[in-house]
């Protein structure tokens, strides 16, 4: 189908945040990416979001239009009342399910499918309180039940497994994120000096990171590591707080957030990336490093086993507890021709998920038919 056939059909999309929104993160990227694509190869697009401070209501953005309504919980019951609408003039509705579903499959089941990063599922044991934690966690599998037979585009093998353990039965299409392809000339590293890249938040386990540093620092002098990235005040002083413990916080350098192309400069720097998240839906940063050549160290988790290939690419840890980590550390810091040749390959392996293959396989997935018991999706009338 050409973008002739298609153009004029309206596809929505609802999500928890847009790009502008403080919290912003890969999620996010993905989702403008993905928008980019549908409005390129000619269709109409409306992302519909909760309200960021700061941020209009409404805003017209080179590609589509964004709508602003709401809070985190009740953005869900403002897009179901735009959905109600808008129905006859929405060909195709993209609920992002991120924690909580939106409610499209109760207002226009015939034209939902469904987005999904990565599902909480252990996440809920570090960033909830206790009783919120269990209620969650025991929630999560029926909630999810509102797009049990929908069609769904997710962004790793590893969610599709999830989705699957939790009892969807939907069509599952595994489109990755973009990535940007390997720089031409891989930079040396600095030998000795790991990081992290990301928000610093409770699941992402940067307290295991400092732990496992600890261990190579009292063994290797010139180790260093960088924490980039911002989050919870509390959170970050508590890391301090521990790196100090540990008698090694003259050689941990926390960055807060900083602009891309410093980002970029301290990844192309390190030796090996650390990431010891509870779950990841990918682990894009894990990519981006791959592009100087840089492997990472992350624990056998949903997402990062699919960013990184262990013993190619990088190594993955599965016991994860911080003794481990810094032994995966020390293999890479260790050897420098190990380190080579799985940064080499991490940079290689980028070369399969560059945006021309992510356009290519959403204008083919939006314009094809797609079979399903309850679901019929733009392009496939």
């Amino acid at each position: 189908m050409s973008a002739g056939d298609v153009a004029g059909k309206h596809i929505a999309f609802f999500g928890w945040r847009d790009l502008r929104d403080p919290r912003a993160g890969g999620a996010e990227l993905y989702t403008h990416d993905l928008l980019k694509t549908l409005a390129k190869a000619g269709y109409r697009c409306t992302l519909f979001v909760s309200h960021a401070k700061g941020q209009p209501q409404r805003e017209e953005r080179e590609y589509y239009t964004v709508i602003r309504k709401g809070n985190r919980i009740t953005c869900r019951f403002h897009a179901a009342a735009w959905l109600a609408r808008n129905k006859d003039d929405v060909d195709c509705v993209i609920d992002e399910l991120s924690t909580l579903p939106f409610l499209s499959r109760l207002v226009a089941r015939d034209k939902t499918t469904v987005l999904v990063h990565q599902l909480a599922r252990e996440v809920w044991w570090y960033e909830a309180p206790g009783p919120v934690a269990v209620v969650g966690y025991a929630l999560e599998p029926l909630m999810v039940q509102i797009y049990r037979n929908a069609p769904v585009i997710t962004v790793s093998k590893s969610s599709a497994a999830s989705l699957r353990e939790m009892g969807l039965r939907g069509p599952i299409e595994i489109i990755e994120n973009p990535l940007r392809p390997p720089v031409e000339t891989i930079p040396a590293p600095v030998r000795g000096r790991i990081g992290y890249v990301g928000r610093l938040t409770p699941s992402k386990r940067v307290d295991h990171i400092v732990r496992a540093f600890a261990i190579l620092a009292a063994r290797n002098p010139d180790a260093e590591l960088y924490v980039v990235g911002g989050g919870p005040e509390a959170t970050i002083e508590s890391l301090k707080v521990l790196a100090q413990q540990l008698g090694c916080a003259s050689r941990v350098r926390f960055t807060g957030y900083i602009p891309g192309a410093q980002r970029d400069e301290i990844l192309a720097s390190l030796d090996c990336l650390v990431m010891a998240s509870a779950r990841e839906g990918w682990g894009r940063v894990v990519s981006e490093a791959a592009r100087y050549g840089v492997p990472s160290v992350g624990y056998d988790v949903y997402g990062l086993r699919d960013a990184i290939v262990d013993g190619e690419t990088g190594l993955l840890v599965r016991e994860q507890r911080p003794e481990a980590l810094a032994v995966a550390i020390e293999r890479l810091v260790d050897d420098p021709s190990l380190r080579n040749r799985l940064g080499a390959a991490a940079a290689d392996y980028l070369r399969g998920f560059t945006y021309g293959v992510f356009e290519e396989r959403v204008r083919r997935y939006f314009t094809q038919p797609h079979r399903s018991d309850t679901a019929v999706l733009a392009g496939a009338r």
